[in-house]
């Protein structure tokens, strides 16, 4: 550090004056007569701060063959001149940033346009900028070696600025941290602002545009906007300083909403802007000596950052005011400074961030090696967890099973009783047939021969009359209410009175019985040629008959509950899953449970279509068995039960909806959780829509409750087998 002291000290002993004449400065008067002006308006530098007014210059040559007026100063908006030779004026030349640019005017580091005859040269001249003008009179060699070292301190301060502008976007592209973003459009800024107050805008490429300088310059503000945001990061004013964080990003956006006041006056801009860079820095210089004599983080990349801009600000004001000789480099000293500063900030940055991945890294080390450590300790604790989860699991399992089996029992019990009823029932029916058939064989053997005698005594036409009495086959007597009955034998008595047969009331009952409810013409005057033998033969032959029905209904009802009961039995074996009827599959559960339906239940069964299932028949059958016995026990035995199957796309949807109390929407979300139950300790388990549910998802389907009171709906969705190729061979999935 002391090397750049060294260089700074003796700096300007390295710098020398370049002579030339001096311009006189008429003031804003172009008619003011030489003789009215003092020797302090004689000379080759001159700087009166802003000013709105033009002011008006003049010097007197001779002819020269390689001459050139070169102003320095690139921030003239008006520059005139007028050549007079003896009074009368010859020639003149109108430039400046706010005009065209004319093909004699060129720009290098200022203004530089031919000088070669002899006169007097007349110059107006007015700028938005601060009024300042370092005259040099060059010839071509001088020009040359001004313009390729210039060019050198430019080409230095650009280069400078894209390479750290590449640094940093590289590291924001690689890290993706907000810091190298900030700073990467910060030092874009400054390349910009370098850029337009150097000229080059004007001399490569917008010349044409007079608008440019007249509103671009608002854009400057973007540079101080860009450093506040990117201090902003580096200092970390948010975390650190969070009340002077609320006032830096109302100051960051002034700034932004400053680049408007071009549009109100370019000059009022420029007064602002000046003002503004010597308030931030200032007060960006006293916050780093702050922070170095307290000793704050990043304290010395602050300090020399803003010292070296704090110096080439000076050396550039030292020069405009004349203190400093011109100079390439000092032309161009504040542009260096900002990219030096930059590029103290990149190297700053980019070494903090070395040293944190290596405290990162030493830190994640040694968490690494103690984390192993807890890793270890915590597997022994896990494996000694988990040996006793397993016991744990083991007991749970066999206390599910033993409640899973004690529930079965349960209602095995239950069926086992209430099969027995259903049974009992059709072999009581068969029972009493039987004894009345035995009845009446005895009867036949006793009376044997009279039924002979009497087909013996009808004729052929008799004969088909009795035939035709005989063959009708009616249930009237076994299912007829009473009030049906009633109405029959009414009709009957007086069919038989308006036909001249008087029938006694037992022998009207007879009739009924038997199933015969209405007698034709024939029938009746068959009935009165032999009355009471004809009428016992017929009542025998029919009753006979109709005990033979009797026990044929209940011999095939018991074979349908004997059927359902082995279909019903096979949950308790290891089935294989394979393809069967949904309909049947649930026939099997209600003609086993019909006999909890009698009474009061009334059951609709609304079967808008069948279904071919693949998939394991016994485990569905506990899925209906489950969710009827459930909405029976919900409507408390008496009620509406009604099972439906609907076809949707490829599904089949099957619903058992209860008119019960309904369940609380408290509990809808649990009562599929195992061991979940409502009812009385002891009077259930909680098993059954728990495994409801699985056997569902086992067939890939779904289950959903809706419930509200007086209305309780199980709606279970199967996927069902629309075509089953013979050909191909069946594989389990």
């Amino acid at each position: 550090m002391y090397r750049f002291f060294f260089c700074l000290f003796f700096l300007p002993l390295s710098l020398w004056a370049e002579g030339g004449v001096g311009l006189w400065h008429l003031g804003t008067n172009p008619n003011t007569k030489l003789s009215e002006l003092s020797s302090k308006d004689h000379s080759s530098l001159f700087y009166f701060g802003f000013t709105k007014d033009s002011h008006y210059y003049q010097i007197d040559l001779d002819e020269s063959p390689s001459r050139y007026f070169h102003f320095e100063n690139g921030m003239i908006s008006e520059l005139d001149y007028e050549l007079f030779q003896d009074g009368k004026k010859i020639s003149e030349i109108k430039t400046g940033l706010v005009r065209k640019k004319l093909p004699e005017v060129s720009f290098t580091g200022g203004f530089v346009f031919p000088a070669k005859e002899k006169g007097t040269y007349l110059f107006r001249i007015r700028s938005e900028d601060t009024h300042r003008i370092n005259f040099r009179i060059r010839d071509e060699f001088s020009l040359l070696q001004y313009t390729k070292s210039i060019s050198l301190w430019q080409g230095f301060y650009f280069g400078l600025c894209i390479l750290v502008c590449l640094l940093s976007a590289t590291q924001y592209i690689i890290l993706r941290e907000r810091i190298y973003l900030l700073l990467t459009f910060a030092t874009i800024t400054i390349l910009f602002t370098n850029v337009l107050r150097s000229g080059l805008f004007y001399e490569y490429g917008f010349s044409n545009c007079v608008w440019f300088y007249r509103y671009v310059p608002g854009l400057v503000s973007l540079s101080p906007f860009g450093l506040v945001l990117f201090l902003r990061e580096f200092i970390q004013t948010k975390q650190k300083y969070p009340n002077a964080d609320n006032y830096i990003i109302f100051y960051a956006y002034s700034l932004f909403v400053s680049i408007f006041i071009v549009l109100i006056d370019l000059q009022l801009y420029f007064r602002f802007i000046y003002a503004n860079s010597l308030m931030l820095s200032t007060a960006n210089f006293g916050f780093a000596i702050y922070c170095m004599i307290n000793k704050k983080e990043n304290a010395n990349v602050l300090f020399y950052a803003f010292l070296v801009r704090q110096i080439s600000t000076t050396l550039l004001i030292f020069a405009n005011l004349g203190y400093l000789p011109s100079f390439p480099f000092l032309s161009s000293a504040n542009e260096i400074g900002a990219a030096v500063q930059m590029t103290i900030f990149t190297i700053a940055i980019s070494k903090f961030q070395i040293q944190n991945r290596i405290k990162k890294e030493q830190t994640v080390t040694k968490e690494n090696a103690e984390l192993e450590t807890m890793v270890l300790e915590r597997t022994k604790e896990i494996q000694t967890q988990k040996e006793k989860l397993e016991k744990a699991l083991l007991q749970i399992s066999h206390t599910e099973n033993q409640l899973v089996f004690s529930e079965k029992m349960s209602e095995l019990g239950k069926l086992v009783a209430g099969v027995a009823h259903e049974i009992n029932n059709p072999l009581s029916a068969i029972k009493a047939s039987i004894e009345t058939l035995i009845e009446s064989k005895d009867n036949e053997i006793k009376n044997l021969g009279s039924k002979e005698n009497i087909y013996s005594s009808l004729d052929p036409t008799e004969i088909k009359t009795i035939k035709q009495i005989l063959t009708y086959q009616s249930d009237f007597g076994l299912v007829a209410s009473y009030t049906e009955r009633k109405d029959k034998k009414a009709s009957l008595k007086k069919v038989c009175k308006d036909n001249g047969l008087e029938l006694e009331e037992s022998m009207l009952e007879r009739f009924l019985d038997v199933g015969i409810t209405k007698l034709y013409d024939e029938e009746i005057a068959l009935l009165k040629s032999g009355q009471e033998k004809l009428s016992n033969l017929i009542f025998e032959e029919k009753n006979f008959k109709l005990h033979l029905s009797i026990i044929q209904i209940a011999v095939d009802r018991s074979s349908k509950i004997i059927l359902a009961l082995k279909n019903f039995s096979r949950v308790t074996k290891v089935e294989e899953r394979r393809i069967f009827t949904l309909l049947e599959n649930i026939e099997t559960v209600l003609t086993i449970y019909q006999y909890k339906m009698r009474g009061k239940v009334s059951l609709k069964k609304t079967f808008l279509t069948d279904a071919t299932i693949l998939g394991w028949p016994e485990d569905l059958i506990r899925v209906w068995t489950n969710l009827i016995l459930n909405g029976l026990e919900a409507m408390n035995q008496k009620g509406n039960l009604m099972i439906t199957t609907e076809k949707k796309g490829g599904l089949v949807e099957i619903k058992v909806i209860d008119n019960g109390p309904g369940i609380s929407s408290e509990i809808q979300n649990k009562i599929f959780d195992p061991f979940f139950t409502t009812k009385n300790h002891g009077e259930g388990t909680g098993m059954g829509l728990g495994i409801t549910k699985s056997i569902i998802e086992k067939h890939k389907g779904n289950i959903f409750i809706e419930s509200e009171p007086g209305r309780t709906c199980f709606s279970i969705q199967l996927p069902i087998i629309e075509f089953i190729d013979p050909n191909e061979p069946f594989s389990e999935d």
